[in-house]
């Protein structure tokens, strides 16, 4: 079907099948003319859509007289280019306007979601964090009008505030974890261009406190435990036995599976631990006759379990602090440096082999630890120890048979 004239010159129409209703026929309209000596055709719509001969002769002369004045759009196409870009500009200044107003509540929503679509496991004390503390100082400031000297009031007001009446504010350890979220959200924010600038968190100084376990089991402490655990349940004692003897961590342990244990070597291999570096960790007698008391699971089954399931476990059993509170072995202890926690394992056997006069950078190996600095907490332990060095290098001067020592009696010339 042919374009046919309309009494508006310039303007075509062309009758088409109603596509919509499927009865009937519906025009199509377009405009013709010349720019610069070469002919256009553009279609302007149907008549359905509310277009009209008029209306496409109306929009004809809009762009002659564009092209008369040498301004504005020449063309259809240039008229909806322009168009879309007029529209995307007042887009991005509505997002703009949007988020100049968008304050931190607002923002850690945003940020939330992110993380549960993420499957981040410690949202809910973050949500507390927030909620107790972040929010009734920052939440409804804009991200703008937040400065350092708001995360210095969050500090301040969690140093010197507590739920608990016999306690002081909460840890250098909570403040700063506290800060981090701060700090995140942010982050995210600038990510995902939420915010611009500088992120404030990072001009505020984190508090500094020592919040390493100090605790540990004397050999007599860690067999009652034992004992005390194994009637209450067996996996506890087992995986505490483990802890105690070998220096795993809970998530190591958890992580163990059958293919990991060599029972030719009395090795155990610990994959992807805490400091990402693989290691070895070495069977004592005890513990070997432990697992092999065990009915033994396919490779890739893990060791210990919550369940018949082949799950890995998710949290130390309940038996364990139940066991410890029945010996009252945190009776009267306020410390939390001094409670004792599962972990409270690992430090003991790193302990003993401390107090026996293992050299420290075994001791590092054992503990998979990343510097020795981290050992070095434990060599108050062994008191004896440089000293029985210095009486072993004495002894062997001692007995080196020819040697001889020239007493220095005068001054140097």
């Amino acid at each position: 079907m042919s374009w046919e004239k309309t009494d508006y010159p310039g303007v075509y129409v062309r009758g088409l099948l109603n596509a919509k209703h499927g009865i009937g026929k519906d025009l199509n309209i377009s405009i013709r003319f010349q720019f610069n000596g070469k002919n256009y055709q553009e279609v302007i719509g149907r008549a359905s859509e509310g277009n009209t001969p008029k209306k496409a002769f109306l929009l004809l002369s809009e762009l002659k007289n564009n092209q008369r004045q040498g301004a504005g759009p020449v063309t259809l196409q240039e008229k909806r280019e322009l168009e879309q870009v007029r529209k995307e500009n007042e887009r991005i200044k509505a997002e703009q306007i949007d988020k100049e107003s968008m304050t931190f509540s607002s923002l850690f929503e945003i940020y939330l979601e992110q993380q549960k679509a993420d499957g981040k496991k410690s949202l809910e004390n973050e949500q507390s964090l927030f909620k107790n503390w972040i929010q009734p100082v920052i939440g409804n400031l804009r991200l703008l009008d937040i400065a350092p000297i708001h995360f210095e009031r969050i500090k301040s007001n969690m140093k010197s505030t507590s739920k608990r009446k016999d306690r002081a504010g909460l840890s250098a350890r909570s403040i700063s974890y506290c800060l981090a979220i701060c700090r995140q959200v942010f982050n995210y924010g600038r990510k995902h261009d939420y915010f611009h600038g500088d992120n404030p968190v990072s001009k505020v100084k984190k508090p500094v406190a020592d919040n390493r376990r100090m605790r540990f089991l004397t050999h007599q402490e860690a067999q009652r435990l034992l004992d005390e655990i194994r009637g209450r349940s067996i996996l506890s004692y087992r995986i505490t036995l483990l802890s105690l003897h070998c220096g795993l961590r809970f998530g190591e342990i958890a992580g163990l599976m059958w293919q990991d244990l060599n029972f030719q070597d009395d090795t155990i291999l610990i994959r992807n631990p805490k400091n990402g570096q693989t290691r070895v960790a070495f069977m004592t007698e005890a513990v070997k006759a432990m697992i092999l008391e065990m009915e033994p699971g396919k490779a890739g089954d893990y060791v210990f379990q919550n369940t018949g399931k082949n799950e890995r476990m998710s949290q130390v059993p309940d038996s364990f602090m139940t066991a410890v509170n029945k010996l009252g072995l945190n009776k009267n202890v306020e410390d939390v440096r001094l409670k004792l926690v599962f972990h409270t394992c690992r430090h003991s056997f790193a302990s003993w082999l401390v107090a026996d006069g293992t050299d420290l950078f075994q001791v590092k190996e054992l503990m998979g630890h990343k510097s020795i600095a981290m050992t070095a907490r434990y060599s108050h332990l062994s008191p004896d120890t440089l000293r029985k060095a210095v009486k072993s290098m004495e002894a062997a001067m001692q007995t080196k048979q020819g040697a001889e020592i020239i007493p220095m009696t005068g001054r140097a010339g």
